[in-house]
């Protein structure tokens, strides 16, 4: 019987690592990872780093995913003017991505989540045609 729970409690544990680059288990809650103030650490564009084309075009981003499902994320494109996104966040059913729903006439925005830790988080979404894999931190 011993055999058998822990059998079972071992394939739970790694069921549990649902994205690719993990992290292989968390006692926290996805939901609890995703939330907070995320900032781009290195940013790859089909699989080439593209981290200093992206911070110069993308100055200062942050995006803020809070715990009554709204977003903000905003930056200054090529440090010209601010700009300013809100809406709703929502993982997808499996929980693999992450789904934007703007407030304003946007259209709506997916991240394919890779790793999802509380002080980062690698997610990529597709973008003209291209990988853009953006990794955060906090």
């Amino acid at each position: 019987m011993k055999k058998i729970i822990g059998i079972l409690a071992l394939s739970i544990l790694f069921a549990a690592c649902k994205y690719e680059d993990g992290p292989k288990l968390s006692l926290r809650t996805k939901k609890h990872r995703a939330v907070n103030t995320w900032h781009i650490d290195k940013v790859f564009e089909n699989g080439m780093d593209k981290t200093t084309d992206y911070k110069n075009g993308f100055v200062n981003y942050q995006i803020d995913l809070k715990s009554d499902n709204t977003y903000e994320l905003k930056y200054r494109p090529f440090n010209l003017s601010d700009y300013l996104e809100t809406g709703n966040w929502a993982f997808s059913n499996d929980k693999v991505f992450i789904n934007f729903t703007p407030k304003d006439s946007k259209s709506p925005g997916q991240w394919k989540i890779l790793r999802l830790t509380e002080t980062e988080t690698w997610v990529i979404q597709n973008i003209n045609g291209k990988d853009v894999e953006l990794r955060m931190k906090d």
